[in-house]
């Protein structure tokens, strides 16, 4: 085993890439000063009980220069390319770990951290890497450390749809039990790994695709439940302070008369706003689908919440997290007497079912969305019809 003692203190302008956290992966990426203030990168592979290092004969400069950061920038990903292909060797068996079957001794919790770490190496969404690690906690609750790849059949999967139906989240003292809509995205994070799994060669099948939408049911989010705000608690929203955040409040109301999703809100350009023979348009390309989105006027209340423009190139200059943004979003409609809970993707519920509500087509309000299938659209249509017999039902009571 080698032995790194410390060196002397090497005086550099170059800036030293961050430490990686060392979870439960079996490959580490890590620096040793050597001569000329250089850092040349090593990988730490641990594997079967034992430590061993590879140096990749790959060196990072001074950046004394734009030329010499430019070359750290690619050398970095160059190591880091190398790590992540030595950890898929390894999980895969070509590093010494044999396989067995339809998946060997590849631990499951091995295998999502390995997805958890692409997934965040890669700049995928944050949410990926995140639930990512949530599902790590929730597999380990319901089967332990020890579950392999060969292990998960048909018969484990539903029994972890059965455990998710009613699982206590992980991060609230108070041990509530998870949505259905958050363990649903848990358990496609789940579908997600073991698709990889089965493209890298792990396992010769995914066996949640012979499951049908019975086996999905306990955790399947009811969608007639999505949260609207009807045109009464939009103006109790309007005419409620929003405190210290008006840019907040600006950047919601615009959504609910718009449409947009938070990601194409606070990507919003002031070159994606169109002036045309004396009306305003949007003209974007969604962040979620890449889909150019067809122009959308901007009617009188969109009007009156768009900024004036400032010196910066985006619409809306919101610098805080999505959970702070929600947070922020929930008391100010607490505030205003709404007791639902409120965050900013009820605005694009709201749009949704107002139009509806005030006449506008199915066609033309899937349009508007951007959604590809009018399905996704008829559930606003199907939530107006449930609230509205609801109304009448209760009118019917009065007698």
């Amino acid at each position: 085993m080698l032995n790194f003692a410390p060196g002397n203190k090497i005086e550099t302008n170059m800036a030293r890439p961050k430490k990686e956290k060392r979870e439960s992966s079996f490959v580490t990426l890590r620096t040793k000063p050597v001569s000329k203030g250089r850092l040349s990168y090593y990988l730490d592979i641990y594997k079967d009980g034992k430590r061993s290092y590879e140096f990749l004969k790959l060196y990072l400069v001074p950046e004394t220069s734009p030329a010499a950061k430019v070359q750290n920038q690619n050398t970095e990903q160059a190591a880091k390319a190398i790590r992540n292909q030595r950890e898929i060797d390894i999980i895969q068996g070509k590093g010494g770990i044999k396989q067995n079957g339809r998946g060997g001794k590849t631990l499951l919790l091995d295998w999502l951290e390995y997805c958890r770490k692409e997934a965040e190496e890669n700049s995928q969404s944050n949410s990926v890497a995140i639930n990512t690690k949530v599902v790590k906690v929730h597999v380990k609750a319901y089967k332990g450390e020890n579950t392999r790849l060969a292990d998960i059949d048909e018969e484990w999967c539903k029994g972890f749809i059965k455990y998710l139906s009613s699982a206590q989240s992980h991060n609230h003292k108070d041990k509530k039990t998870i949505k259905h809509s958050s363990a649903n995205i848990y358990f496609g994070v789940f579908v997600s790994a073991l698709n990889r799994a089965v493209k890298d060669g792990l396992i010769s099948n995914n066996p949640t695709k012979n499951l049908d939408k019975h086996d999905r049911k306990p955790i399947k989010a009811d969608k007639s439940k999505r949260p609207y705000l009807t045109i009464d608690e939009l103006k109790a929203m309007i005419a409620t302070d929003c405190k210290r955040n008006n840019v907040v409040k600006q950047a919601f109301l615009f959504a609910c008369f718009t449409g947009l999703r938070i990601s194409d809100i606070l990507n919003l350009k002031w070159h994606n706003i169109i002036s045309r023979n004396g009306n305003k348009y949007i003209s974007i390309v969604m962040q979620k689908t890449r889909h150019a989105l067809p122009e959308i006027k901007l009617n009188e209340q969109a009007l009156k919440w768009l900024p004036k423009k400032q010196g910066t190139d985006n619409v809306f200059n919101i610098s805080l997290s999505k959970k702070t943004l929600n947070y922020n979003i929930d008391k100010w409609a607490k505030r205003a007497g709404i007791t639902k809970r409120i965050s900013f993707h009820v605005s694009r519920h709201t749009f949704a079912t107002l139009a509806l509500t005030k006449g506008a087509s199915l066609y033309v309000v899937s349009n508007m969305l951007g959604h590809e299938n009018i399905k996704t659209t008829q559930i606003y249509a199907d939530i107006i019809g449930k609230d509205r017999d609801e109304a009448l039902d209760k009118l019917a009571d009065g007698f």
